[in-house]
């Protein structure tokens, strides 16, 4: 059977449908009174990989209220915020070239990915004190962080 991009999405909005993210369009938002917090899903377009980005918008900078992943203040690849064992393990799980993983499975780990490493993330940065701790503890090292962000933090 072929894996398609529908397993992927499904299993990677349920856990975000759980933590209170709305889907509009190809993306997942999440709002309060000081940020928006965004996961989009991205397909290679060298082949059938899929990419999990980040997204962080300030309100307090001017955030839109649905922001497009390019106009976050924190923007992220989930495989760069995480340990290299992980960001390979992540790599396999949403390369649907890779066939050593069945459609059930696949559905488990990207859900749990989901679950237990972008949304922790996410979650911390959803307050201008919690976002300048995140940047403090280095978890957002290998993300794009806006100056103005990084100014907040000091």
């Amino acid at each position: 059977m072929m894996v398609d991009s529908k397993l992927i999405k499904e299993a990677l909005g349920a856990p975000l449908k759980d933590a209170g993210f709305k889907k509009k369009s190809d993306s997942w938002y999440w709002a309060n009174d000081e940020v928006v917090l965004l996961v989009d899903l991205q397909k290679s377009q060298y082949g059938d990989q899929y990419y999990v980005n980040g997204g962080v918008a300030l309100k307090s900078l001017g955030a839109a209220e649905f922001p497009k992943e390019h106009h976050c203040h924190i923007r992220f690849r989930l495989t760069a915020v995480v340990s290299e064992e992980e960001s390979k393990q992540i790599e396999s799980v949403f390369d649907l070239e890779n066939k050593s993983l069945s459609d059930q499975r696949r559905k488990e780990k990207v859900s749990r990915l989901v679950r237990d490493v972008a949304l922790p993330i996410l979650q911390g940065c959803s307050s201008e004190s919690g976002i300048a701790e995140t940047v403090k503890s280095g978890r957002l090292a290998k993300a794009m962080v806006h100056k103005q962000v990084k100014d907040l933090a000091c």
